[in-house]
């Protein structure tokens, strides 16, 4: 759907390649005289690294966004300041997914998510860290991801992709609380593919391509569906579902081994089939060896024998 008489396609085309040509030429300046130059390490940039970002890209991501951290430290922007407008701008891509403006929403969302590194950072650079901060953090971008998945919702109303996407919101949100639980308990837990980051860049790399995909479709389409989203949220429930069982049983196999059980539990048992130890371990302790393996049909050969015997002595 276009939006003030604008192609479609050019919004994802237009901010596509003036957004990657400007990191094309952040990422070559930082590779040959930023990284020579920086008399600092960025907190935060070896924490947590997920599927999609190492911690050099992470690095180069952290000096490219520094001057508007250092914007917003001399205009005294609070980090709850920041965090809350993080929230709104998520609130803004809720409704354009709603309205199925894709190419805004996934902008908009991407946007949005960054501002969940500024918050930390500035709190950090302004020494205004705080246990209440980094709460208001977390639960704000429970808040901000839950909004945008409530605008995809409203948008399926009517279709079978509704169900996914409360699928993909139930998930999202069992993810994250499986890990909170599991370090209220003492377990650190940070296992799993499908976190966060890797949700923002399925669902917002998929909204910011759909136009092109639907623009390709009419070809032989003449109402074609958002495919690309619906792609991306198909795997995005499964991923988060399985990620939150994963986590679910990782928690419990390490609960379970702490108790120091003699029986293996379920979790344990799974945990062992997941690695190759535990699989060797697993043969090595429930492997018959030869002599101990008597079929019913030997045993019944052998005491029939045996009575037969016993028949001729007595006979004797």
């Amino acid at each position: 759907m276009a939006l003030i008489g604008i192609n479609p396609i050019w919004i994802t085309l237009g901010p596509v390649l003036a957004i990657n040509l400007v990191l094309l030429v952040s990422y070559l300046t930082f590779q040959f005289w930023g990284r020579k130059r920086l008399t600092r390490t960025f907190e935060g940039t070896k924490n947590d690294p997920s599927k999609f970002l190492s911690s050099g890209t992470r690095e180069w991501w952290f000096w490219t966004t520094d001057p508007i951290v250092r914007l917003f430290v001399k205009l005294r922007m609070g980090p709850n300041t920041i965090t809350a407008i993080g929230f709104l701008i998520s609130c803004a891509a809720a409704y354009l997914f709603a309205a199925g403006w894709f190419g805004y929403a996934g902008w908009v969302m991407i946007f949005g998510a960054t501002f969940d590194m500024f918050d930390g950072r500035v709190a950090r650079m302004t020494g205004r860290t705080s246990r209440s901060g980094a709460y208001f953090d977390a639960v704000m971008d429970r808040f901000g991801e839950g909004v945008c998945l409530m605008g995809l919702a409203y948008f399926f109303r009517d279709s079978f992709m509704l169900l996914i996407t409360v699928a993909a919101m139930i998930g999202s949100q069992m993810v994250s609380y499986t890990k909170a639980r599991g370090e209220g308990i003492g377990i650190d837990c940070k296992v799993g593919m499908m976190q966060r980051p890797e949700r923002i860049v399925y669902l917002g790399v998929a909204a910011v391509f759909d136009p092109i995909m639907t623009m390709a479709l009419h070809r032989w389409w003449a109402n074609p569906a958002p495919v690309l989203m619906i792609i991306a949220l198909c795997f995005v429930a499964g991923a988060t579902i399985f990620t939150a069982m994963q986590r679910m049983v990782f928690i419990m196999n390490a609960l379970d081994t702490q108790d120091r059980k003699g029986k293996d539990s379920i979790p344990q048992l799974i945990t062992k089939l997941t690695t190759q130890e535990g699989r060797e371990e697993l043969m090595g302790r429930y492997r018959w060896r030869d002599e101990d393996v008597v079929t019913p049909l030997t045993r019944g050969k052998d005491e029939d024998e045996a009575g037969q015997q016993g028949k001729r002595r007595h006979a004797t």
